[in-house]
């Protein structure tokens, strides 16, 4: 029985981490998005996404690092 319970929370565990771990890849602004510290291996031309409101549960914005006057930044497509 303890058995049966423990492999139970050890799957919900994984499922919620893999929740997560998925929201954190999306950037709370267009700048965000395309720099450090969680996207410094960005350049012209990657793939990048943003929340386009101040939360999470905001629609995502999915688009391309454009350079603007030296700062990488999200675009929409």
């Amino acid at each position: 029985m303890f058995s049966k319970v423990t492999a139970i929370i050890s799957i919900a565990a994984v499922l919620f981490a893999g929740q997560a771990l998925g929201a954190a890849q999306i950037a709370t602004d267009p700048v965000a998005a395309c720099n450090p510290p969680n996207n410094g291996d960005h350049t012209a031309g990657s793939s990048c996404k943003f929340y386009s409101g101040p939360s999470d549960s905001s629609h995502v914005i999915t688009g391309v690092c454009v350079d603007e006057n030296g700062t990488l930044t999200c675009r929409g497509q």
